[in-house]
């Protein structure tokens, strides 16, 4: 094969992550033939599994990964290709809008008419899970680094303080010496000294709020930087019962910030700026007198959440919102 052919050929998708369900119910609605198309190549599989009795290797392999869901059509290992033909043919249809650094000036005015995007960047992954059950337990994580890295050296100038006490021939001011040495060298406050311990009731408040404001989601962000030096990120929170492999070997595979350049499929959801917004919903921020009946009081209650989320765990306004359908590499 020349090097012209390898160049031609198609590029894989590594997936990452793939949301079947939102797959399958878009490609029903809207594509017909599409799904005619991936039940017939699935009953085509499944049709050969049975009928293939050829020598060692001679198909045996596929035959063997492939396991048919019970009292459903698909086929599990077909999703992958279900999806191909679904966003080629999406793309058909012109109503894909691509975006990355190269084209995001140009194609970013566009993004209201179309129904998908595909956003194309180096990925950052945020585990809301790992980071609230980090700051639950800062203390406890500090101090066993603390001890690690510091408790040797510690116990040493401990030791030598105690020598230097000991030297001191007056009972009154040995003890008011070994209370001052003890004060000053107690272990926590090294910790404390080197960012390894913090007031335990602020850590308690903070994993609270973002427990509150994010519910342990698993987020993935493509931040973009246009030839203009401006900043737009674009974000979707991933359902972990949808991603292929657990999210610790997902971190630790491509990092939280990845090297690879990442492809994110799925339908906008949010795109304003907060001003924006507060033109639209003005209404629901007006005073509603000193008697409101209860679906206006309900309705204050709506924007005094939506201003408290606003403040922790709103969308920044030069943040894109995604609804993933699917997250993957090509190679």
């Amino acid at each position: 094969m020349n090097i012209s052919n390898v160049n031609e050929m198609k590029k894989l998708r590594s997936f990452l992550y793939l949301d079947n369900y939102k797959m399958y119910s878009i490609s029903s609605q809207l594509f017909e033939g599409l799904t005619e198309q991936i039940v017939k190549s699935e009953e085509t599989v499944k049709k050969e599994k049975e009928s293939q009795k050829g020598p060692f290797t001679s198909g045996k392999i596929l035959a063997d990964i492939i396991e048919t869901n019970t009292n459903q059509t698909e086929t599990k290992f077909l999703h992958d290709f279900s999806y191909n033909l679904f966003e080629d043919s999406l793309f058909e249809q012109n109503r894909v809008l691509e975006i990355n650094a190269v084209n995001i000036l140009d194609n970013l005015s566009q993004i209201s008419d179309f129904s998908f995007v595909k956003i194309s960047g180096n990925a950052i992954f945020n585990d809301l899970k790992i980071i609230e059950d980090t700051i639950s337990n800062f203390n406890k994580i500090g101090e066993a680094i603390g001890y690690v890295t510091h408790k040797a050296k510690y116990d040493e100038q401990q030791a030598e303080l105690k020598k230097t006490v000991n030297a001191i021939q007056d009972r009154n001011q040995k003890a008011k010496a070994h209370a001052i040495v003890k004060s000053a060298t107690d272990f926590k406050k090294i910790l404390r000294e080197n960012g390894l311990n913090m007031d335990d009731d602020f850590l308690k408040h903070m994993a609270y709020i973002i427990n509150y404001g994010y519910n342990q989601q698993f987020e993935v962000q493509i931040p973009i930087n246009t030839r203009e030096d401006s900043f737009r990120l674009f974000s979707a929170q991933l359902n972990r019962d949808n991603l292929k492999e657990n999210e610790y070997s997902i971190i630790k595979k491509y990092s939280r910030e990845t090297e690879k350049e990442f492809k994110l499929f799925g339908i906008l959801t949010q795109k304003l700026t907060a001003e924006s917004k507060e033109i639209i919903f003005k209404e629901l921020r007006k005073d509603k007198g000193d008697d409101p009946n209860m679906k206006e009081a309900l309705m204050s209650i709506v924007v005094a959440l939506t201003n408290v989320e606003r403040t922790f765990t709103g969308k920044l306004d030069y943040e894109y919102v995604i609804d993933p359908i699917a997250l993957y590499l090509e190679i």
